[in-house]
């Protein structure tokens, strides 16, 4: 996966060249990635569905994040991005399944514990969201990518993330090693959502609400 080739931009969007994933990460080169948030509605009410992150993930283990995503590989357009979708949830769609939101760029960086920069990420996200009509349990999650989906309300999470509470309640749904799957209640905080801007996440909600409303 570190020597997958992925196209590298300046940060004018322009494309400059080629480069290994793990080159990217480490120089900071500008790349695109493909995210798709579901969203859900129950009895009136809006939510958006997080994956959470692998426990073996190198980058943000056991964190809640987009419903899927990745990077978008050299010889792929941004269609070829709902692979994703198949690979980490087992839902297979269209790409003219999924609404558009844009363009979001993205920066983080990760540093060890002495403060030396391990990862540094810069991302075009081209974000996209898809309404999910059938149940949540139809899903098929790739364990060692996908732990579990938590839904949270979305009004909630804006509050979360505009620093108006200190946590909410989310839904977790469990896969069990003895085959049993349900519905456990999670207490959240910010902490727990991996660290996209909050400009990123409001852009999110106002698209997801924005359609909605239609």
């Amino acid at each position: 996966m570190e020597n997958e080739l992925i196209t590298i931009f300046d940060e004018q969007r322009q494309r400059i060249g080629v480069g290994t994933r793990a080159e990217v990460h480490a120089k900071g080169y500008w790349h695109e990635t493909f995210h798709c948030w579901f969203v859900s509605v129950e009895y009136g009410k809006l939510y958006l569905l997080f994956q959470r992150r692998s426990a073996q993930k190198k980058e943000y283990p056991n964190q809640l994040d987009i419903t899927a995503a990745g990077h978008l590989l050299a010889t792929e357009t941004v269609a070829d991005g709902v692979r994703e979708l198949e690979e980490e949830l087992g839902i297979k769609l269209r790409f003219q399944d999924l609404t558009e939101i844009g363009i979001i760029k993205g920066m983080n960086i990760i540093r060890d514990a002495s403060s030396r920069i391990i990862i540094d990420d810069r991302e075009f996200c081209h974000v996209f969201l898809y309404y999910l009509q059938s149940p949540i349990e139809n899903l098929v999650l790739q364990e060692e990518e996908v732990a579990g989906i938590i839904k949270v309300e979305i009004q909630d999470f804006e509050r979360l993330i505009d620093q108006e509470c200190q946590h909410i309640i989310g839904y977790r749904y469990e896969f069990h090693v003895d085959g049993e799957r349900c519905w456990q209640q999670e207490i959240l905080k910010r902490d727990d959502f991996c660290p996209h801007s909050q400009s990123y996440y409001q852009q999110v909600i106002y698209a997801a609400r924005s359609i909605f409303a239609q």
